[in-house]
């Protein structure tokens, strides 16, 4: 039954995939340019990667707004009876799972297709990207059993910008002062953004624009940077300002110095379980107060006896 109301019902979830897909798209367009493998388009790669970490997730806004009126109808259908709270939260709960998969596949296969990622890696960003929407379809659950619809949505925004704020490249982690430090780790984008950047990075092709620090002939130079490599300069890049690494480590190394959600390190496992850990923290907050609000109550008065 509630497979059935979830088909019909498109505000939860086919229309967010068409609006995924169509705004992934138009990503992918205004960064076809990623797709050369230069050193002036390293950051370009980077920032796509941000909104392909941020944008996808801010949809879950509107099913809160559908969740607030399917939780008003479930808490009356079980104090009818008709079923317990967590028999609902566990049909929902298998219902989510596919569907995070689907919103997957809509935002990464047109970024594979038109920017070219390494497609021995779709499985991996797929995983990472399920557990993120995922983590976010939790909160949105949980604001949803906000009294006012539209103050859960607004609680629900103001996560999704915090997060999207503290996710390692707006600024680093470590330059904000504690206790705010902890909302770098508390929310999920930090951990996504890290992982698929070096999902995509750690084993893509060799981008061009590097020379050792050995080399001799056009453009040698007679010193040269710690990381071993300097970048001579080109039409696009005059200065050599642009200059991250010819393979995979060495541009997320390059890319770490300012963002240190980047990293060489081959974190993605810790980053997926940190992502599903958020999840089954607002989820388990979901479960408690949904089984809270649908229980709660007293018992009716005996009804009063009158002499005639």
């Amino acid at each position: 039954r509630h497979a059935v109301l979830t088909v019909r019902e498109p505000m939860l979830y086919t229309a967010r995939m068409v609006v995924v897909f169509a705004v992934t798209v138009f990503f992918c367009v205004v960064y076809l340019e990623s797709r050369q493998l230069t050193q002036v388009q390293i950051m370009q790669k980077a920032f796509y990667v941000f909104w392909f970490v941020c944008v996808p997730v801010a949809f879950p806004v509107i099913a809160v707004y559908a969740l607030n009126a399917e939780f008003v109808t479930v808490k009356k259908e079980v104090k009818d009876g008709m079923y317990g709270p967590m028999a609902y939260a566990l049909a929902n709960g298998l219902l989510q799972l596919p569907m995070m998969f689907a919103f997957g596949l809509c935002a990464m296969l047109p970024t594979y297709l038109i920017l070219g990622w390494p497609w021995d890696t779709f499985l991996t960003t797929l995983a990472l990207f399920s557990a993120h929407c995922w983590a976010f379809e939790c909160i949105a659950q949980f604001f949803s059993l906000s009294a006012n619809p539209l103050v859960g949505m607004l609680k629900y925004l103001n996560v999704w910008f915090i997060s999207a704020l503290f996710s390692g490249l707006v600024f680093r982690g470590r330059d904000v002062i504690w206790p705010l430090r902890l909302l770098y780790y508390c929310l999920p984008m930090k951990w996504f953004f890290g992982a698929t950047a070096y999902s995509i990075m750690a084993s893509s092709p060799p981008y061009e624009g590097t020379l050792a620090c050995n080399s001799t002939g056009v453009g040698a130079v007679s010193y040269c940077p710690d990381e071993g490599f300097y970048c001579p300069s080109t039409e696009e890049d005059p200065f050599g300002l642009s200059c991250y690494g010819e393979t995979g480590p060495q541009i997320l190394d390059s890319l770490s110095k300012t963002y240190d959600a980047i990293s060489s390190e081959n974190t993605v496992l810790t980053d997926l379980i940190a992502i599903l850990a958020i999840g089954v923290f607002f989820k388990v907050n979901y479960c408690v107060y949904l089984y809270a609000s649908c229980t709660a109550g007293r018992m009716p008065n005996p009804p009063r006896q009158i002499k005639i």
